[in-house]
């Protein structure tokens, strides 16, 4: 699930993040934390999300929006906080008035940090990046196309929603919609196969077999592992889907992600 290479190094998400702030006038960065504020997040922190986190604070784009680890966690993800599974299995790092949720799978038994997930209301879930440090570049890509390119729009804000949808319908028509940034972003993800706990179960793979052996019945599953890029989870099409506002799992380091109904 290494779909862009290695996985970036504090050092690259620090630089990324900075000049992402140096590109527009109402884009700053929050001040560091230190570890006790890290250590009060209630989930294992590893080493390089503390050098990003001690160095650099949330990503500020615009009054609103706010991107990072240390997505304050008051703010719950909008109420939707108990939607992205166990305690401990999981830190949001970033909600909109999209009613998107983003957030980052934690293995609570190594303390893993692994990739990024997102959902919308209703059963719309999508692996975003294969790490936190992935995903943290991208933002700060989006901001700085947007920051590069808000002449085609009404303002730097329209800009930045239309590059963060990858929808450019609020673009002038002089907006090179064909170039290759554009393009990238504008691409619809890959659509994951949705299975059963049943089929899961029944199958010859063990990460299957185990991942369905731990769910409910009723609960759906895609495996993940051969993503080559962000990849769409259509819980919500299979006819039998959960009752109700799904609740996600994650196994396996985030490579099999699942759907549950609420208890």
């Amino acid at each position: 699930m290494m779909w862009n290479g290695e996985t970036p190094s504090w050092r690259d998400v620090v630089r990324a993040l900075r000049e992402a702030a140096d590109a527009e006038q109402g884009v700053w960065l929050g001040e560091g934390l230190s570890d006790a504020e890290m250590d009060g997040w209630g989930v294992p922190v590893p080493g390089p999300v503390r050098e990003i986190s001690r160095r650099v604070g949330l990503l500020h784009v615009g009054a609103y929006d706010v991107f990072g680890a240390a997505y304050p966690s008051d703010a719950g993800g909008g109420g939707q906080g108990w939607r992205c599974g166990e305690r401990g299995s999981f830190r949001i790092v970033h909600t909109n008035a999209q009613a998107e949720t983003y957030y980052v799978d934690i293995d609570p038994g190594t303390g893993a940090w692994g990739p990024v997930f997102a959902f919308r209301e209703g059963h719309g879930a999508e692996l975003v990046a294969p790490s936190f440090q992935h995903w943290l570049v991208s933002v700060a890509e989006v901001v700085r196309c947007a920051s590069g390119s808000k002449e085609h729009f009404e303002d730097f804000a329209t800009a930045f929603l239309n590059w963060w949808s990858g929808d450019f319908a609020d673009a002038g028509e002089e907006f090179p919609e064909d170039g290759p940034e554009a393009v990238a972003r504008a691409a619809e993800p890959a659509t994951a196969e949705v299975m059963t706990v049943a089929e899961a179960r029944g199958s010859e793979d063990p990460v299957l077999v185990d991942a369905g052996s731990r769910l409910p019945e009723g609960a759906l599953l895609a495996d993940l592992r051969d993503a080559g890029g962000p990849a769409r989870v259509p819980f919500g099409r299979h006819p039998g889907r959960p009752a109700g506002t799904p609740v996600y799992r994650r196994f396996h380091g985030g490579a099999v992600l699942a759907a549950t109904g609420a208890d």
